[in-house]
């Protein structure tokens, strides 16, 4: 330290003065250089290594990748916009697995113990970026029988014939010929054996040829050849007819190949979703001369001067003799007679065509293979329609009559077998039933199911004879020409029968979509549209006008989904 004391002037104090302002400076310059080294040994901010490098905080993560949407948030996007939902929506999701424990197909297999919906509905929006859906787990496991699906059937005895145009086939992405690949392969793109002869309408062969392509990509073994421009529709099949035959005979020179044991004419809008039920059906008829018919709903039927007829609706099926006969009948045989072009100008559809030629020029009878609806069901007043119980054979103007896609419907038979698709399940902790592969609906002011003959009073028929009678007496008489098997006999269906009662609403969701996953799982979209129904409640055929007691549920301005993930076997 520098003591300062006073100086008396001269030289002397000028000295002292100037020893104590240098020795000032040089303790300040000191100091100075200290506390620049103090500075410089401290670390520098965090942010001088980080600057631009740090994630931020979390609430500002705006421009990472969002998290993969669950496959049920993805399902349901593509869903919204493949079919134009609303943005926002109710949803609800359930995992579901087939037990294969039943004995024999139900007409109704109730579920106790299990809610279907055990809470309320998901409001959702599908452009939320944070939405994560999830299905209901753990999965419900309903019962059904052991049937046959697609890739394990032969159908190597059946050869069918359809004749249409090449516009109709390529109407709505080809939806008919996917149709066709659900009941002429095994689901995985090969053949089941069955084989198709098609005649298209005034095609070019270049449309020919596309279409024949596509066919086999498809793996549909198919031949595909001109119509006769010059013939109606009803005209085109009659020719068919002979055409068969004679393909069917053909097939013997063929390396490999042997002869059908059925020829099959059907509408290019008929759908078989129970092949394996149908060939044991067929089964009895091999080896005989035999005409069968397979109506499927009311519609394909009528009534005139009180008899109830049907000229097959849409789907005949012949034996080889039965064929061989029929191609030689004056009014199917160009060159025989006159009678040929007589027969083909009137009115009236191919398959009465066939009938009224095979019923004035020989003895045979159609025998009748139902499906949806036998006329001896009116005894009962039982109700006709997908949402029946009845596991048709044959399917038909599905698309017209009921706005249904039974090519992605039947998608379901590929996981749990034939016997499954529209099989209803009734839960009735929950008041809810499902068809499967047509709809799910809500009773929300109670439901019950009964069996049909006790629950239904029988209406009294002024009439005689027929496959149409039971025990009561009571009759419908059908056309002579027509008979049954006793399998069909009237009262043996209807006490397999249950129909559901209930009073108030019924909500019904639709089946919208279908699609199989990587894993083998099948998926269901069932939609409930926004604004009203056209129809009051269910199918067409299920509601009564003027009726008061039962209702369809309001109308909403959103759209309901509800899925179903349906689980293989592990």
């Amino acid at each position: 330290m520098v003591i300062c004391r006073p100086f008396h002037g001269g030289y002397v104090g000028i000295l002292q003065l100037t020893i104590v302002l240098v020795g000032t400076y040089m303790l300040l310059a000191a100091v100075r250089h200290t506390d620049q080294h103090l500075i410089q040994q401290q670390p520098p901010s965090i942010y001088e290594y980080t600057d631009g490098k740090t994630r931020g905080a979390r609430q500002n993560e705006t421009n990472l990748p969002p998290a993969p949407p669950s496959d049920e948030t993805a399902y349901l996007r593509l869903l919204a916009r493949e079919y134009g939902l609303s943005n926002e929506m109710p949803f609800f999701a359930r995992r579901i697995q087939a037990r294969f424990d039943s004995r024999a197909r139900r007409s109704m297999t109730e579920v106790t113990r299990t809610a279907l919906v055990p809470h309320d509905f998901q409001r959702v929006r599908t452009d939320d970026e944070r939405l994560n859906l999830h299905a209901e787990s753990p999965a419900v496991r309903l019962s059904v029988t052991q049937s046959p699906k697609p890739d394990a059937l032969n159908a190597s005895a059946l050869l069918f014939g359809i004749s249409t145009s090449y516009d109709r086939l390529t109407y709505g992405n080809a939806s008919l010929m996917g149709d066709w690949a659900r009941w002429l392969t095994d689901g995985e793109g090969n053949s089941n054996g069955a084989s198709l002869v098609l005649t298209l309408h005034r095609a070019s062969g270049a449309e020919i040829e596309y279409i024949g392509g596509k066919l086999r990509e498809a793996g549909i073994d198919a031949m595909v050849l001109p119509a006769d421009g010059t013939h109606d529709s009803a005209a085109r099949y009659l020719d068919l007819a002979g055409l068969l035959a004679r393909r069917n005979d053909a097939l013997l020179g063929e390396s490999g190949r042997q002869k059908k044991k059925f020829l099959a004419l059907v509408d290019d809008d008929v759908f078989f979703p129970s092949l394996g039920r149908l060939l044991d059906r067929l089964g009895e008829y091999n080896a005989k001369k035999a005409y069968i018919g397979l109506p499927s709903e009311r519609s394909d039927w009528m009534v005139e001067n009180n008899v109830t007829l049907t000229y097959g609706g849409g789907a005949v099926l012949l034996t080889p003799s039965m064929a061989d006969l029929v191609s030689q009948l004056p009014c199917l045989n160009k060159t025989a007679t006159r009678d040929y072009i007589s027969s083909t100008d009137g009115t009236g559809q191919w398959d009465e065509r066939l009938y009224a030629c095979i019923t004035t020029h020989t003895d045979e009878k159609l025998h009748i293979l139902p499906s949806l609806y036998t006329p001896s069901d009116d005894l009962y007043g039982l109700r006709t329609g997908y949402e029946g119980g009845v596991q048709p054979l044959i399917l038909h103007h599905y698309k017209h009559r009921r706005r249904f896609e039974a090519g992605k419907a039947h998608l379901i038979s590929s996981l749990c077998g034939e016997d499954c698709f529209l099989q209803r399940f009734f839960f009735r902790d929950d008041a809810w039933i499902l068809v499967n592969g047509y709809s799910i609906s809500q009773y929300p002011d109670g439901v019950d199911v009964l069996p049909a003959t006790k629950s239904l009073v029988l209406q009294k028929q002024d009439s005689s004879s027929s496959s149409g009678s039971n025990s009561n007496g009571n009759k419908i008489k059908v056309g002579d020409r027509l008979t049954f098997d006793r399998q069909d006999d009237g009262r043996k269906r209807a006490d397999a029968r249950m129909v559901v009662t209930w009073a108030g609403a019924k909500r019904t969701w639709r089946l919208l979509d279908s699609r199989r996953g990587a894993g083998g799982d099948v998926w269901q979209a069932y939609v409930k549209r926004r604004g009203s129904s056209s129809v009051p409640y269910g199918d067409e055929d299920d509601w009564v006008p003027e009726d008061t007691v039962h209702s369809q549920d309001g109308p909403s301005d959103v759209d309901s989904v509800i899925v179903l993930i349906w689980e293989p076997q592990r």
